[in-house]
């Protein structure tokens, strides 16, 4: 293996699944959340905004 060579697209981990939000892959080894509907989505920002969205959550300020 040359060290020097840069990474090739078979040095990529392959894809797993695509983002429900996002639409961005989901490679083998990364971390992830499932849904009851197969869905898919990476943890943090678009597992929040995936769930906000299917459950018609909306942030308010109180009066």
């Amino acid at each position: 293996m040359d060290r020097f060579r840069p990474p090739g697209p078979r040095d990529e981990p392959p894809i797993s699944a695509y983002c429900a939000w996002c639409g961005s892959e989901i490679y083998v080894g990364d971390e992830f959340t499932a849904y009851s509907n197969g869905d898919k989505t990476h943890n943090g920002h678009c597992e929040n905004e995936y769930v906000m969205a299917e459950l018609g959550i909306t942030r308010e300020t109180a009066a």
